[in-house]
């Protein structure tokens, strides 16, 4: 026991040092480098979706990064983010089936998910989630079983998106994303 807290002790003694090998000009040199090179833009997407259904503001921040590399090339990096009042958060990425309990937490409480606002949700899936221009065809959304569909992309057949679950007054009670479909869900 004596042997690994030793062990582990020395081997901090030589990590740390690493982090010190920066000195303050060469900080300050490569912030200026970064700051030089950068442009970060970012504005508030007004929407009856979001105002209607998040408890936060959302915003689209838009990076540029230029004279990387000795070339004329600009890169551009696009976030979509929420304000939190507290905090700056990402919606979940979508991976694979992926339970997005982060998302469910920003939706407003008294939000009801019905025929009336599904649309709205498509509006608001479309903001945060964004379908490639050439997949829009693939978009449509329907009700079955206590549950909302929101489909999003279709591969070889299979079809993928949001399976959101309500409760009987139509509160959102889950929001999943699945990537494909059981044969009973099949649609």
């Amino acid at each position: 026991m004596y042997n690994i807290l030793a062990a582990l002790l020395c081997s901090l003694l030589f990590y740390f040092p690493a982090y010190s090998q920066i000195n303050e000009q060469t900080d300050a040199r490569l912030k200026t480098f970064l700051e030089e090179s950068s442009l970060v833009t970012f504005k508030e997407v007004q929407s009856e979706a979001i105002g209607c259904i998040l408890k936060h503001k959302v915003y689209f921040i838009n990076r540029y990064t230029k004279n990387t590399y000795q070339n004329d090339r600009t890169r551009e990096d696009k976030f979509i983010v929420l304000d939190t009042g507290e905090e700056i958060m990402h919606f979940e990425q979508i991976n694979s089936n992926t339970s997005l309990d982060d998302f469910l937490n920003v939706i407003k409480d008294d939000f009801v998910l019905d025929p009336q606002t599904a649309p709205l949700f498509e509006d608001l899936l479309d903001i945060i989630y964004p379908v490639a221009a050439w997949k829009v065809d693939k978009r449509e959304f329907f009700h079955k079983n206590g549950s909302w569909y929101f489909l999003r992309d279709a591969y070889f057949r299979t079809k993928q998106g949001f399976e959101v679950t309500i409760d009987p007054d139509g509160k959102i009670t889950s929001i999943r994303y699945k990537m494909k479909w059981d044969e009973p869900d099949r649609l």
